[in-house]
């Protein structure tokens, strides 16, 4: 049993690296807008407003999950998966249901990154890839 838990396949590390792709576009973009814009944005943003900083530390988050889940697929996944969620959910919220195709377009690449990283947990058997048999 302790074997096959172990085994990765092409697959599984074709789809490790494709979400490991997209967490560093996504931490790269946010850095960029960080640096670009966010002496700009960040004073405007308010507690009330769902699309403030409620969405802020939202994308923060999912993007930290996305990032986390390097070494712990499982709960980055999670986390990823959830924040994507509450991305669509807040932006659906603050602007109403006319935003939900732009809100999805927008979450959709840390969402696909989420099931990706919960995908090699499925195909692995494992939470972690911290073992030397998962690599």
């Amino acid at each position: 049993m302790a074997e096959a838990r172990g085994r990765t396949d092409g697959w599984t590390l074709a789809m490790r690296w494709i979400a490991r792709m997209l967490a560093l576009i996504a931490a790269g973009l946010l850095v960029w807008f960080v640096a670009e814009a966010g002496a700009r944005v960040f004073p405007e943003l308010a507690w009330r407003d769902p699309q403030g900083i409620p969405l802020l530390i939202v994308v923060v988050a999912a993007i930290g999950g996305m990032l986390a889940a390097w070494r712990w697929e499982l709960a980055g996944g999670l986390a990823t998966v959830a924040g994507a969620a509450a991305i669509v959910g807040l932006v659906v919220w603050g602007s109403g249901v006319d935003m939900v195709y732009g809100a999805l377009w927008f979450a959709s690449p840390l969402l696909v990154a989420g099931v990706l990283y919960l995908g090699c947990c499925a195909r692995t058997g494992t939470a972690t890839v911290s073992d030397p048999e998962a690599r």
